[in-house]
């Protein structure tokens, strides 16, 4: 096994005496194995290691042992080890321990500038994975497995163990002396993954004993068929995509097997919970709501939204971000800051006209009395505009619709005002009322502010 990890940690350029890499290490076997290994193979490469354990503090004295166990390893082989223990109350289910343990490992990750994470993935956990998603309703990538290396955040994740069983642990353990902890929960059948590895994968072994093999193979396949699909998607995403967001009229051309998938691959880009009718959920929302000029959200979590319109697909994750109630009086020229931008209006001075910007640019040419008062600011209730070209005013709100403008955006927008008439609705519309019939006066303008 030694030789086969040391193979490993070469194959990732990882045997250098300038890394310093942080293990999760509860204390059972396949974590006791792995630290045990990858401390045998620093004390000759010489790179660092800090051994993580988080007390899930949810089987009282039982914990303390284990944790009390991890660190009399550490110090009789003499690594270093870190540890916290959760507050009691935690909720004692499979997706906050699971939650936790990424909080602490990515906190620990930063506390230690670490070069890498190592987590203690076998070949059988593979099985068991696998095996959950598929009662989950998985897609193609959910059959890809635990993968021998990941990313998850900023952390670089590596699991040396991929190819070895838990028979193969257990052997190690047994041959080195190894004293484990041995988790009472871990027979809990009421957990999920304790019922597949004790019920159904026992049953499975019963018609192949190489099932953990079988599966691994197939994650193997998996990988393979991803890739492929990846680099062809990867040439659609540079079609679809404009700056931050998809451009929806060619998202929607794409069949509904692509768009499911590109749906998919979002989801697990983000670390959200998935399966094939969540997928549909998106995609029929979507579809739907394609031809929507103000757009339609969808919540994908407690504090991040799907945000569909006519024009992009987007996700937002202030769906009512706070209202900017600042008021900046104007009676000159100048440069004024406001909600992180700078309102600039300056004088007009060439003696010719000037080819007029869209009204979607951040800068338009105007015609303004020589003393003039207005007020720089966000939207308020009441607001009216007379919109180019038009005769009479309507609400403000009733332009922004006709715009589709984004409710979420809506907020954000600098009003140039005379009262509750807007003349001025930065990069959506200018107000009749400051129309050039001849040379303008000034020239407005909106730019970010610098930091």
């Amino acid at each position: 096994m030694i030789e086969k990890i040391k193979k490993f940690l070469k194959k990732y350029d990882l045997l250098s005496q300038e890394k310093t890499f942080v293990v999760g290490f509860s204390g059972g076997y396949d974590s006791m194995c792995m630290l045990d290994i990858l401390h045998k193979i620093s004390q000759k490469e010489g790179f660092r290691l800090i051994a993580l354990h988080l007390n899930h503090n949810w089987r009282g004295r039982e914990a303390e042992i284990e944790q009390e166990n991890c660190e009399n390893y550490c110090k009789q082989n003499n690594i270093e080890i870190y540890t916290e223990t959760l507050p009691e109350g935690t909720p004692k289910t499979e997706t906050i321990a699971r939650e936790k343990r990424q909080e602490f490992f990515k906190k620990c990750y930063k506390k230690f500038n670490a070069d890498g994470l190592f987590l203690a993935h076998t070949k059988s956990d593979n099985t068991e994975t696998i095996l959950y998603r598929l009662t989950k309703g998985t897609g193609v990538k959910g059959l890809c497995g635990i993968l021998e290396k990941s990313k998850f955040d900023f952390c670089e994740i590596y699991r040396p163990l991929m190819e070895f069983s838990r028979k193969d642990i257990i052997k190690y353990c047994t041959n080195n002396k190894l004293v484990p902890n041995n988790d009472s929960s871990n027979f809990d059948t009421k957990y999920a993954r304790n019922f597949i590895r004790h019920q159904i994968i026992s049953e499975l072994k019963n018609i192949n004993p190489k099932i953990d093999d079988v599966i691994l193979n197939l994650s193997k396949i998996a990988i393979s068929e991803q890739n492929i699909v990846k680099e062809y998607l990867d040439k659609i995403r540079n079609v679809i995509y404009k700056d931050d967001y998809i451009l929806t009229d060619k998202f929607i051309e794409l069949s509904k097997d692509v768009q499911c998938k590109l749906i998919l691959d979002y989801l697990v880009e983000q670390n959200l919970d998935y399966d094939s009718k969540r997928v549909q959920e998106i995609y029929e929302f979507i579809n739907k709501n394609a031809k929507y000029k103000s757009g339609r959200t969808f919540s994908l979590t407690t504090d991040l939204w799907l945000f569909v319109s006519k024009e992009k697909i987007c996700t937002i994750d202030d769906l009512e971000p706070d209202k900017n109630t600042e008021e900046i009086e104007i009676t000159q020229c100048g440069k004024y800051t406001i909600n992180g931008k700078v309102f600039s209006i300056e004088k007009y001075t060439a003696q010719k006209m000037p080819e007029f910007p869209k009204a979607t640019e951040m800068k338009a040419y105007v015609s303004l009395p020589q003393n003039f008062v207005y007020t720089i600011r966000t939207r308020l209730h009441g607001d009216t505009i007379q919109p180019f070209g038009m005769d009479g005013t309507m609400k403000l709100k009733k332009l922004f619709i006709n715009k589709g403008v984004e409710k979420f955006a809506r907020n954000d927008i600098i009003l140039l005002c005379n009262g509750h008439e807007v003349l001025w609705a930065a990069g959506i519309c200018l107000s009749e009322k400051l129309r050039a019939k001849t040379l303008p006066t000034h020239i407005l303008s909106i730019t970010q502010e610098n930091k």
